[in-house]
């Protein structure tokens, strides 16, 4: 049976006054809720716990929506302002390749770091085959564990 979630009285006047703001603000909300739909998509997509992807993405979306936020200010905040810069296709595209710029700043990250981890721990890895040698020459082929045991931790001599 599944529980319903209830906001606390913080969350709900947090809400409400998020509704109030963006009535109020109604040319920059319908801006910025267009202009930042590939964000709400990566937010939707991305399942992981750091929400990486949310923010790089989020970041490169609203730098693009910043310089058409800007100039519906300085145009003077009406409605017809938002619908006019909405309207123009150079706007949609440079947002929405804003946030495409964000994926690949987030894909190309990624595949580096990734990169480098594989590199660290392969050359980890020849560090303990190193130092794995050196103590089978110190204390003998008996410590690699490829020698049958008795049941007391002896090492049992194989008969021919």
């Amino acid at each position: 049976m599944a529980r319903k979630r209830t906001l606390s009285w913080q969350a709900q006047i947090l809400l409400i006054a998020f509704i109030i703001v963006a009535v109020l603000f109604l040319p920059s909300t319908l801006l910025l809720f267009i202009g930042m739909m590939p964000t709400i998509c990566a937010r939707m997509m991305d399942r992981t716990k750091e929400q990486v992807k949310v923010l790089t993405v989020g970041f490169m979306n609203f730098a693009g929506c910043f310089p058409f936020w800007f100039q519906l200010l300085k145009q003077g905040h009406d409605m017809d302002a938002a619908m006019r810069i909405i309207g123009e296709p150079t706007t949609i595209v440079v947002m929405y390749m804003a946030a495409c710029l964000g994926y690949l700043v987030e894909w190309g990250v990624k595949n580096i770091v990734s990169y480098f981890m594989v590199q660290r721990g392969q050359a980890r890895l020849k560090e303990i085959v190193k130092i794995q040698e050196d103590l089978i020459k110190k204390w003998g082929p008996e410590v690699t564990g490829d020698i049958p045991m008795d049941m007391y931790g002896f090492a049992v001599e194989e008969k021919d």
